[in-house]
Parts: structure tokens; C-alpha cells; sequence
């Protein structure tokens, strides 16, 4: 009943749609009070030379082109790998051995692992002195590239992801519910109408829940999984209430019990039984098309249920500090991060302040959704909050996802289950954490 980070994300960049046309939104878009600054313009290098870079997706390849007609001098060499955790295990084993790329294009998912024990370059140093541009990143996503000590900046944010509801208009309509984006999302914010939802198309064999961490799994997503202490965030009331929620949804067997993930899941949405879908990022349009092209235009996005707002994921760039070209290879981090244009629209949002809100991307329409998404999106990046990764993460996740599932079935008292959850995981963590915190 766990999703590992590893399938949530094997296919979200591989999923990416090339918007077009253009119509109004029903989300209106909040106005760009960003100013415009000008896309880097490194010096250009005095030699030939060439810039290695690891990557598990095509996120670079047309900025890469674009990069070297204005640089000829410097070759981008870009090896890409088939799967994220191919691209984990081979960047672990270079760094290791001492070998590898001048840079990284990290998926979020795997870089907690390479937050400590100088992996990679920070960037506050020279050459790259990247602090200049501390103001034109939202301090989350700013602070989410740091060090577990909080003194180094490892990374650079090119693209980030919100979570998004995505659900079956056609169904939520047939059994007469709201159906239009912004009055679906207004209603999904009520618990009740979520389970009423569940409840009435249940009999059809249809379903809008996973497994009973989907609630509990995205409300974490809300706050993040440690603080800067190491302790672990997921403590509160609200959790309570949301184990309350999966408590009742599991005893009323509302949950598909498959992942989108998972071969089950993929035949649910092509089967018309998995209608609602709010564990995917803004990405997940692509996905869904994948599973079932047929079904263009039924699905729609709105926000996620209860009113949270959530980070999904990220794409980093980082400079290897076994790098033996390291001015260089910023000229080409700098460049992609500070990049204007909208270039090809991935469904995500630029981490870069100036970037975000550019016409080519709040104009464009996604052809599977048959909806103008980027205001939509837009918003939802700047509510939610995106926090800093750490290598206790999986570990925690892990505990907490099993447990949650496990009081789903035993039905314990809520508070005290979240309670024992939150000391297991200190207690599993301890020797770790006060590793990390002293060294």
C-alpha cells in the first residue's frame, strides 16, 4: 500500500503536453507584480570546451540549443537516463568512485540524499556568488535548495509542481455534483462532500480514493516532513482529523485499494473507475493521457480537496563538486533557471520569480484537459509551501504512511495514534538525526 517516490515520478516529465491555442480561464490569473529582468547573459568562455550533465528526462534539451548558438564555445553534453532510480543509483556510484557530470538535473524526489557531506558545489560561494538572486525566488523554495545546516545553497529550483485535484467532469455531473472547476474545487473543501462524493458512486464500482493515506499522505505534503531541528512536522490536530476522515472512508470501503502507479490503477482509469485523482502534481495530465487517451476532455484540474495547498515536487540543477569545470558549468545553470521565454510548457511553474506569470505559458491551453491551466497552477504555487529535503525523509515517510494505514484497519483512538506514529519515528531516527545536526 505504499507508492515509493520512485514510481510517483518515473513518468512526470515524460508526460509533458505542448499546450495550444488560447481561451479565458475560469481561474482568472493573478497579475504578475514580478518585475522584468533579463534572461543571464554569462561571459562567453575564452576556449573551446564541454559541460557534462546527468539527467533523467528531456526537461533541457531545447534550452540546451538555445544555449549553445549564443555560446558556441561551450558544448552541453547531456546523458540521459531511462528511470529516476537509474539515474539515483548511477549518481551515487560516480560520486563515490569520483567520477560523473559537472552538473545534476535532480528530480526532488532523490535529493534529500545529497544534502550533506559536500556532494555538491554551494552556490553562494564564488564563482557562482548565486545570492544576487535570493530576491527573485519565494523564500520556501529559496530555503528548500539548502543544506541540512541551512549555510549552503546546493541547488537552484528550475521548475516546481503543486499538488492538483484532477477528476472525471462527466461523472461528478452524472450524479449531480458541481462539475466545473472552480465550483468543484469550492466543494471538495468540505470532507463531508468529499465522502459524499464516495459514497454515491460506490454502487457503479467507481471511485475517488487510493488507499486510506491519500488524505493524511497530502496534508504532509502541506507542511513538510522535518523542521530545522529534525523533528518531525506531522504532529498536529489537523492529522488527527484526517486520520478521523480515512478512518471513516476505509470502514466504508470507499478506497480502490490500487495505485495510480500500479498496473490496477492504470486499468482503473482507462475502466472509468478511479474518476478523482489528488496525489499527482500539476504535471499529471500527461499521465493520465497516457493511461487513457480516450478519455481527452472528461478529465478536468481544480484544486486540492480541504482547502490544502501542497508541494508535489521539483526539478533542481546542481554543480558536482568534483567538477573540473565549475565557472562554466554555472553559465549554463544560470542560463536554464533564469530562462523567460516559457520555452515548452511542462504543466509546471518556474521557481524564478520574473519567469512565472510569462504570457506564452498563461495563454496556452492543455489539449487533454481541453482547459486553460497555467492560472490554476500559478495560484496553487503561490499558497502552497515548498520545503527543504532531508536524507531521514524516506525513512519517515515509510513509517508514516504504514502506520496511518495500519490505525485505517485497527481504528485506534485518532490522537493517540498519530501520537505514537510521530515517537516511532523519533525513536527509529534519533541516532541519525543527532548525526546530522552535529556534523
Amino acid at each position: 500500500m505504499k507508492v515509493l517516490n520512485v514510481f510517483r515520478f518515473s513518468l512526470l516529465l515524460c508526460a509533458f503536453i505542448i499546450f495550444c491555442s488560447c481561451r479565458q480561464s475560469s481561474y482568472k490569473p493573478l497579475s504578475n507584480t514580478n518585475p522584468t529582468t533579463q534572461t543571464a547573459v554569462p561571459q562567453e568562455s575564452p576556449i573551446n570546451t564541454e559541460i557534462k550533465v546527468w539527467a533523467a528526462n528531456n526537461g533541457l534539451d531545447s534550452i540546451k540549443l538555445d544555449f549553445e548558438v549564443m555560446y558556441p564555445r561551450i558544448k552541453i553534453d547531456i546523458t540521459k537516463f531511462d528511470s529516476l532510480e537509474k539515474f539515483n543509483n548511477e549518481c551515487l556510484s560516480a560520486l563515490s568512485s569520483g567520477t560523473g557530470p559537472d552538473i545534476f538535473f535532480f528530480d526532488s524526489s532523490f535529493f534529500g540524499q545529497y544534502t550533506v557531506n559536500g556532494i555538491l558545489e554551494d552556490l553562494l560561494k564564488e564563482p557562482y556568488l548565486a545570492g544576487r538572486y535570493e530576491k527573485d525566488f519565494p523564500a520556501d523554495v529559496w530555503e528548500s535548495n539548502k543544506s541540512i545546516d541551512g549555510k549552503s545553497l546546493l541547488a537552484m529550483t528550475f521548475l516546481t509542481s503543486p499538488y492538483v485535484t484532477f477528476y472525471r467532469e462527466d461523472v461528478m455531473k452524472e450524479n449531480g455534483f458541481p462539475s466545473e472547476p472552480e465550483e468543484f474545487g469550492k466543494f471538495i473543501e468540505k470532507p463531508e462532500n468529499l465522502l459524499a462524493i464516495a459514497k454515491k458512486i460506490k454502487p457503479k464500482g467507481q471511485y475517488i480514493f487510493q488507499w486510506p493515506t491519500d488524505l493524511p499522505n497530502l496534508l504532509g505534503s502541506s507542511v513538510g516532513i522535518f523542521d530545522n531541528n529534525l523533528r518531525f512536522l506531522r504532529n498536529t490536530d489537523d492529522f488527527v482529523k484526517m486520520l478521523d476522515i480515512a478512518k471513516e472512508s476505509h470502514k466504508a470501503g470507499f478506497e480502490l485499494e490500487a495505485s495510480f502507479w500500479d498496473t490496477a490503477g492504470g486499468k482503473a482509469i482507462a475502466d472509468n473507475k478511479l474518476v478523482m485523482v489528488f496525489n499527482l502534481g500539476s504535471w499529471g495530465s500527461g499521465s493520465l493521457q497516457n493511461y487513457a487517451p480516450d478519455q481527452a476532455g472528461k478529465w478536468k484540474a481544480t484544486k486540492p480537496p480541504l482547502g490544502i495547498y501542497a508541494w508535489q515536487s521539483d526539478t533542481k540543477l546542481a554543480i558536482s563538486s568534483q567538477s573540473q569545470n565549475k565557472k562554466n558549468a554555472w553559465k549554463f545553470v544560470e542560463y536554464v533557471f533564469t530562462q523567460q521565454s516559457g520555452g515548452v510548457n511542462y504543466d509546471m511553474v518556474n521557481g524564478y520569480k520574473p519567469s512565472r506569470r510569462n504570457s506564452r505559458q498563461m495563454e496556452a491551453r492543455n489539449s487533454f484537459l481541453e482547459q486553460d491551466v497555467q492560472p490554476l497552477y500559478e495560484e496553487l504555487a503561490d499558497k502552497m509551501k515548498q520545503y527543504k529535503l532531508t536524507p531521514l525523509d524516506d525513512t519517515a515517510s515509510l513509517i508514516f504512511e504504514k502506520d496511518i494505514s495500519d490505525a485505517t484497519v485497527r481504528n485506534p483512538d485518532s490522537k493517540t495514534a498519530i501520537r505514537n506514529i510521530v515517537d516511532k519515528i523519533e525513536s527509529t531516527l534519533n541516532e541519525e538525526r543527532k548525526a546530522l545536526l552535529e556534523n
